[in-house]
């Protein structure tokens, strides 16, 4: 019984981290500045990503009889996800990459801290271990567009055959 408790948790917190997250990349959508239009396409494929992993946390806790309402009760969340909420919900001034790859961290940290709970099934420590290397992939194109310095580049041309 401990075991599913636990499963429940975890599963509820994975939830609510992809709800802010989602909410998080829409807000700053809408709050991007006519030289930062080149990264909707990044943060729309963030939100369809968290769309994607919600339901496959859903699929997941249909496996241990949860419903839709249920794991989206919230779990125990902790400071995990204070940050990640923090991060995409303030109005402080800050460069929109800093926010993203701050919200980034903060939800690997989170993955981090809930793949080594004890008690968790293995199909379940599988999905998380999967859904946090893609993660961490996102988190690698936040900092391709920072290394980029944040602004839309064009690729170089190619070199003419001879």
């Amino acid at each position: 019984m401990e075991n599913l408790k636990t499963t429940v948790e975890c599963l509820q917190d994975l939830e609510a981290f992809h709800s802010e997250r989602i909410n998080g990349y829409q807000a700053l959508l809408s709050r991007l500045a006519a030289d930062e239009q080149h990264l909707v396409t990044l943060f729309e494929a963030f939100i369809k990503q968290s769309v994607a992993m919600k339901l496959e946390l859903r699929e997941a806790g249909s496996q241990w009889g949860l419903t839709e309402s249920q794991l989206a009760m919230g779990g125990q969340f902790g400071l995990a996800w204070s940050i990640v909420k923090a991060v995409f919900s303030s109005k402080m001034p800050g460069y929109v990459l800093d926010k993203c790859r701050s919200g980034e961290n903060a939800l690997l940290i989170a993955y981090h801290s809930i793949e080594g709970t004890d008690g968790l099934p293995s199909s379940l420590r599988l999905l998380i271990n999967r859904q946090k290397r893609e993660v961490i992939a996102a988190r690698d194109w936040i900092s391709h567009f920072e290394r980029l310095g944040g602004h839309s580049v064009q690729p170089p041309p190619l070199a003419a055959v001879s």
